[in-house]
C-alpha cells in the first residue's frame, strides 16, 4: 500500500493512504487541491496540489473530482447586482410565509 505524508493543522505530520486523499479540481481554473480527514483529530484539511503531486495521484489511479459552477452563476452574470430594495422585498416575502 502506498503511503503519503502530509500535514494536519492541528496534529502536525500524518501518514495517509491514497484512498484517504480526495483530489479536487476547480472547473474555473482556480487550481487543484487535495483534501483529507485527519485520522488523529478528525479535522478536514485542504492544500493546493502541485503538478507533480497531481501526476503522482493520477499514475496511481486517482481521478480528480471536477467542480463546476451551477447554471445559476452564469445567469447571474448578466443580472444587475442586488440592492437594498431587493433585500427588503425578500424580507417581506419571507415574513408572509411565516
Amino acid at each position: 500500500m502506498v503511503r503519503v505524508k502530509s500535514r494536519c493543522g492541528n496534529c502536525g505530520e500524518v501518514a495517509l493512504s491514497l484512498e484517504d486523499i480526495l483530489l479536487v479540481e476547480h472547473g474555473d481554473g482556480d487550481g487543484t487541491f487535495y483534501t483529507f480527514i485527519c485520522c488523529t483529530c478528525g479535522g478536514a484539511q485542504a492544500y493546493p496540489a502541485d503538478s507533480r503531486f497531481i501526476d503522482f495521484m493520477r499514475m496511481n489511479g486517482t481521478k480528480p473530482i471536477v467542480l463546476a459552477h451551477p447554471i445559476e452563476r452564469k445567469q447571474a452574470e448578466d443580472a444587475p447586482p442586488i440592492c437594498w430594495d431587493d433585500l427588503l422585498d425578500l424580507h417581506l416575502l419571507l415574513q408572509e410565509d411565516s
